[in-house]
């Protein structure tokens, strides 16, 4: 269909007819809390005395009582292995996507909020405990794993629960407690990451972590480890599930992941001139990158060029080609690509929406990426989002009022924060 352009007089008119409001949503994947989840305790309630009546079990008591294994309980590894696999299977087990013979008119709103709610009414997007899941760092490498064996690691970075660390190189006793001292857990970690590691929670991002993870040098952790300074483990926690207070509910059972240092694996390639990198968010939906997506950085540190981009968005759409289109099927990610000055490049983060009917990526609130995803939904989804509103998204307006609220506030003071109150170009 062809596009419609729009004049100034009109764009101000629809924005009132739209009815624009200025709240602005945290983004999904900002809001992390800064302890980790933890398990249910492993306390059994005491038999009632005789002639009493039996109290009802409460909701923690339930949840306590079927988090108890029968027989030998799964390790951590496990535990988060057969987690993958069921996930994997559910979703090579979903039908395919059929575009509809003549194209789907949505009715909706420029903002934001009724925007999500079209799409996923639709049904063009997946909202389940699939995706749910996914958000877990473990259990998207697990899954990644099953997809494209060795291959995975090429793209995304290798990943082990820090239970399932710690049980299998035998640092734990039964109960759970460490008994290795910081050398030969420093030889163990070396084993498993011979060019460095990071520790990182398993879902989101925590509010005081750096590109270094939790801990910007290796020994503070295992000396936090040894001395139990560290938050992120219990031993009453070794053999329980961990609940993610993010998602809700558990997903690999770890509340910590150790992932490969993606700075040091790329320097150990060949030489990097900076020790950091420039990150690319990269939005994606089903099999396909979505173009003219990539948002402008809230707060960028340094200046991505559009070659970089370019490259970025290529080496997303090589990863993705390399996937069973099943396993893609209703799948839109904000996929964060780490770019060095060697030229190297590796995915950091894939953002999903946590199996909720909610954005998928944060930037999904600056016009320019709503307005991509509409073009792109209508060009390869069978959907056409119709009237005023329409126009409106498909041109790069759509949600305007609170991009440029959610600008101002997330400007860093000085001339970009003055800036950021003329009115943005989309």
């Amino acid at each position: 269909m062809p596009r419609i352009w729009l004049t100034a007089p009109m764009i101000v008119g629809a924005f009132v007819f739209s009815g624009f409001s200025v709240g602005f949503p945290r983004p999904a994947e900002a809001a992390v809390p800064r302890q980790p989840p933890v398990a249910p305790s492993k306390k059994i309630a005491e038999k009632p005395a005789a002639g009493k009546m039996k109290k009802k079990k409460s909701g923690g008591a339930k949840a306590r009582a079927k988090a108890k294994c029968r027989g030998a309980c799964p390790s951590p590894g496990e535990f988060a292995e057969s987690r993958a696999a069921a996930v994997y299977a559910s979703l090579l087990a979903r039908p395919p996507r059929v575009p509809p013979a003549s194209p789907a008119f949505i009715g909706t709103s420029s903002r934001k909020g009724p925007w999500l709610a079209s799409v996923y009414s639709q049904g063009l997007v997946e909202a389940s405990a699939q995706t749910e899941k996914l958000s877990d760092k473990l259990i998207m490498f697990r899954v990644l794993e099953q997809a494209l064996g060795e291959s995975a690691r090429m793209y995304y970075p290798r990943t082990l629960g820090l239970k399932e660390f710690l049980g299998k190189h035998a640092l734990v006793d039964a109960r759970g407690r460490i008994k290795a001292d910081g050398e030969r857990i420093e030889q163990a970690l070396y084993a498993e990451f011979p060019a460095g590691f990071v520790v990182r929670p398993a879902v989101g991002v925590a509010p005081r972590e750096t590109r270094k993870g939790l801990y910007p040098e290796g020994d503070a952790f295992v000396a936090a480890l040894v001395e139990g300074r560290f938050p992120g483990y219990e031993p009453r926690h070794f053999r329980t599930p961990v609940r993610s207070h993010i998602l809700g509910g558990v997903a690999s059972g770890e509340a910590v992941v150790l992932q490969d240092d993606v700075i040091l694996r790329a320097d150990a390639k060949k030489r990097l001139v900076s020790r950091t990198f420039r990150e690319i968010r990269v939005h994606t939906y089903e099999g396909r990158v979505v173009p003219d997506s990539v948002p402008t950085r809230w707060v960028q540190a340094a200046k991505v060029e559009g070659e970089e981009i370019e490259a970025a968005a290529e080496f997303v759409a090589s990863f993705l080609s390399a996937m069973p289109s099943r396993l893609l099927t209703r799948q839109a990610w904000g996929v964060d690509v780490a770019v060095f000055d060697n030229g190297e490049m590796v995915v950091t983060d894939i953002v999903t929406n946590r199996g909720r009917r909610i954005q998928w990526s944060s930037y999904l609130e600056q016009p320019r990426v709503l307005g991509a995803y509409s073009r792109h939904f209508e060009k390869e989804a069978g959907v056409w989002f119709g009237g005023v509103a329409g126009a409106l998204v498909r041109n790069n307006f759509g949600n305007y009022f609170p991009y440029w609220d959610a600008r101002i506030e997330k400007s860093r003071p000085g001339w970009r924060k003055l800036l950021s109150y003329l009115p943005p170009v989309p």
